[in-house]
């Protein structure tokens, strides 16, 4: 492709941009998803923007999926574990809410103290790098051109690559956080793993409390029936769940969902199996001691 055929699609694009706005990330997705070519070209051809990309509905999916999908699984085994034990209603709600609070703070910590961890290392990792670049240039760019030369690319088409790219130290510095070490953290969202944090304690609290609520209305009769409502519940929410994930991602919305459902029927047929076996030990145990000898 020439250098003419490039001016045209970039001047081509500011034109389009004035328009149509700038290029979403979540509008491709959807164009990849329904295979429409036409769509995705429209999209490619609009100018980039800086800070399009925390505008992203991926960008917390992770969490959001992490701590709901625990969420439900941690409140379910509990409940499922219950009925299995024959538990009444103050047990599955005392038990199950404060699993829902304190596993959820727990979580959502966890993920914080992580990603405020990934992001510690790759600052020092960035001061590193413009430290080696400041005092050892030519070794990184030699370092650089054999990184791209492993990848495939001939000795001159690596050495052009990098003269190209280190004319900017800031931006060298860049590709070698990507291709030297393999580090891709948003450095400029300082509050970023704050915000993971919490997007997953929320998804935990929210989706925990879901087979909790068949519970609240009752009075401690028909707890069998309440535990078949929960399992509803339960499975509606991972249905949600999975469907959503596979939306976000272009996964088969079907299979994820199917997968989710699946992980919380087993997940809760054996939680339920072993309230049940370690009440009937706990039974038989209990009747021993209490027989005449």
């Amino acid at each position: 492709m020439s250098n003419h055929e490039l001016s045209e699609r970039s001047a081509l694009r500011v034109e389009v941009g004035e328009t149509g706005g700038y290029k979403s990330c979540d509008a491709a997705r959807v164009a990849f998803r329904n295979r429409d070519i036409e769509a995705s070209r429209r999209e490619h051809m609009k100018p980039m923007h800086q800070e399009s990309h925390s505008s992203s509905a991926t960008e917390y999916v992770k969490s959001v999926v992490f701590g709901g999908l625990d969420g439900i699984m941690t409140t379910f085994a509990i409940i499922a574990a219950a009925a299995g034990s024959n538990g009444n209603y103050a047990t599955v709600l005392i038990f199950g809410f404060s699993n829902v609070i304190a596993d959820g703070f727990s979580m959502g910590f966890g993920e914080y103290v992580s990603g405020e961890a990934e992001r510690d290392n790759a600052i020092m990792e960035r001061r590193r790098e413009e430290w080696e670049v400041e005092n050892s240039f030519d070794l990184e760019l030699d370092e650089m051109v054999q990184i791209y030369m492993s990848k495939g690319l001939s000795f001159d088409d690596a050495h052009t690559i990098v003269g190209i790219i280190s004319k900017d130290p800031k931006m060298f510095v860049d590709f070698m956080m990507v291709e030297e070490l393999g580090l891709l953290v948003d450095l400029d969202d300082a509050h970023g793993p704050k915000k993971q944090g919490a997007v997953m304690f929320v998804s935990f609290l929210v989706f925990g409390a879901i087979p909790l609520l068949a519970y609240l209305p009752g009075k401690g009769q028909g707890t069998d029936a309440v535990f078949v409502v929960s399992c509803v519940l339960t499975a509606i929410s991972l249905i949600v769940l999975g469907a959503v994930k596979g939306f976000l991602v272009g996964f088969s919305i079907s299979r994820s969902a199917a997968l989710m459902v699946l992980n919380g029927a087993i997940s809760g047929l054996v939680s339920f199996v072993a309230g049940h076996l370690i009440e009937m030990a706990l039974r038989n145990e209990v009747s021993g001691a209490a027989a005449p000898v």
